[in-house]
């Protein structure tokens, strides 16, 4: 069947373009908001099992098959908290991959560390572990992987690289909600796990994040330092570290507990339809998906990653065949395609009038991220 492509005028395979709606929401979820709203209780200075906090830190460390789970105002900090909790000072240095949001590595900079970029694999859009292991210097503190849209990283070799030098490991799962490496949900593999429940991703409450760990110390200092230094069980103006305030409200703690009852089902059918997607790309000379790595038992997808070639297509550039799937009313892009140390925050070094942190005495090291 001929048919006449939308952007040299003929109708488009999908008119008025595919519409998803999200977030999805219905009256429990109006009703959980307004159930904490009209309690009167709208902060939670402690997440004990009255709390929407405390409920929904238990529900989703049950889900993740951790031991301890933290929620906090977003996922940016989440990051932060997990550095500082695990002992990254300044001057350290934390490796991170070069293609992802920009938060996971400004967090690193939040907490005065120095933020190295490694590649990522090209058939996996996951960091490079053998690039990671090049990286480490005698300042290496830590190992962020990122489950880029959803594709978990390999954890096995980045766990073992990280077991040789005594790094700390903390997994960004800002995308990858219910994403299983070897049948474990990611965020339980690392030391550190961290989540983002902005309005986009598949879990959300508007803004949010998540700290989530087995380790008990790693908790216990997390959970100081994200509520001004205080310590269980001590008088609430005694305070022990120089901590933050990144305590989530009631309200929006009680609309994740609401939205979470979906989580399951939603990324269910979020993996059957991208198995049947990668099957049938594969009938498609030129466009491949990501490559099917078995250790990958589970994809919570974010987005879906595609590669174009564009010889298959007598040479058609990236961004007009980019035009031609709009035109036929089917959205895609080239989401972070930009490497973050092409950033004018990187390759400009706007770090203000001191260069604080690369330019810390205490990192002792001069780098450029033009390079």
């Amino acid at each position: 069947m001929n048919h006449k492509l939308a952007i040299r005028g003929g109708s488009p395979v999908v008119p008025g373009g595919l519409r998803t709606k999200w977030p999805i929401f219905d009256d429990t979820d109006k009703f959980a908001v307004l159930e904490a709203f009209t309690s009167g209780r709208w902060c939670a200075t402690s997440h004990g099992p009255d709390t929407k906090n405390g409920q929904f830190e238990a529900a989703f460390s049950q889900y993740l098959g951790t031991k301890h789970g933290l929620l906090v105002d977003n996922g940016t900090n989440a990051i932060a908290l997990a550095l500082k909790g695990g002992g990254v000072e300044a001057g350290d240095e934390v490796i991170v991959p070069a293609v992802t949001f920009i938060a996971t590595a400004t967090a690193v900079i939040q907490v005065d560390g120095i933020p190295i970029f490694v590649d990522i694999d090209p058939e996996t859009y996951q960091m490079n572990a053998s690039l990671a292991k090049k990286a480490i210097t005698d300042k290496t503190r830590a190992i962020i992987p990122v489950h880029y849209g959803g594709y978990p990283a390999d954890m096995d070799a980045i766990m073992e690289i990280a077991g040789e030098r005594d790094l700390l490991v903390v997994e960004d799962c800002a995308e990858a909600h219910g994403s299983e490496w070897r049948g474990r949900k990611v965020g339980s593999i690392g030391h550190l796990g961290t989540f983002s429940f902005q309005q986009g991703k598949p879990l959300t409450c508007g803004e949010g994040g998540f700290v989530s760990t087995n380790d008990d110390d790693l908790a216990a200092k997390c959970n100081s330092y994200a509520n001004f230094g205080r310590l269980p069980g001590r008088p609430i103006y005694e305070h022990h570290v120089s901590g933050f305030n990144m305590r989530m409200t009631e309200m929006q703690a009680a609309l994740l507990l609401s939205q979470f009852r979906r989580l399951h089902r939603q990324t269910e059918a979020r993996y059957v339809n991208g198995e049947y997607f990668a099957t049938e790309l594969g009938k498609i000379g030129g466009i491949s998906a990501l490559k099917r790595d078995p250790r990958v038992t589970k994809r919570g997808y974010y987005f879906y990653l595609l590669r174009y070639d564009s010889s298959a297509f007598k040479g058609v550039p990236r961004d007009k065949f980019l035009q031609a799937l709009h035109a036929e009313g089917i959205y895609a892009g080239t989401a972070h395609n930009q490497p973050l140390y092409q950033n004018p925050v990187f390759s400009e070094m706007y770090f203000g009038r001191t260069g604080h942190p690369i330019r810390c005495p205490l990192y002792g090291r001069s780098i450029d991220y033009t390079k």
